[in-house]
């Protein structure tokens, strides 16, 4: 029993039997287009367990190598960079260090200089202590014994 030959249909759709009329008629059936024909040829394919051909194997392994070089000649170069920005970053405090070394030992020989000049110290004595400068002197032979002349 079809919906259509049914009271439901009458029911629901408030229409008459679809079979009485124009609508009577199915609809057309669409036309199936000519597609080329498939074929399955058994034998011919790749299977699970077959081996990848050597070329393709060599082109992946070259293509390895390469990246493997390229990273490794990144990595070196990276590194030699680094080292020597080090270095040079060692040298210029090195060079500072020598520069504030030499200046200090000018001021050094400069102040030597000035405190150990004979007259500086004359006119010290002389201004400052209230010294005079000696105008002979008394010599002290000690070479004689004491002791070998008593006997």
């Amino acid at each position: 029993m079809a919906y259509y030959n049914t009271n439901t249909a009458v029911a629901y759709d408030m229409t008459a039997d679809p079979y009485m009329g124009e609508e009577a008629f199915a609809p057309a059936r669409p036309q199936r287009l000519e597609r080329p024909r498939l074929d399955v040829v058994g034998g011919a394919g790749r299977e699970a367990n077959q081996a990848v051909s050597p070329v393709f194997t060599r082109v992946i392994k070259v293509a390895l190598v390469l990246v493997a070089m390229f990273f490794a000649l990144g990595v070196a170069r990276v590194t030699i960079a680094s080292a020597t920005a080090a270095t040079l970053n060692g040298n210029a405090q090195l060079n500072s260090t020598l520069e504030t070394a030499q200046e200090e030992s000018s001021n050094l020989e400069v102040m030597r200089s000035v405190y150990g000049a004979t007259t500086r110290i004359r006119d010290l004595a002389a201004g400052t202590l209230d010294m005079v400068e000696a105008e002979g002197g008394v010599t002290v032979d000690v070479s004689a014994s004491p002791v070998a002349s008593v006997q």
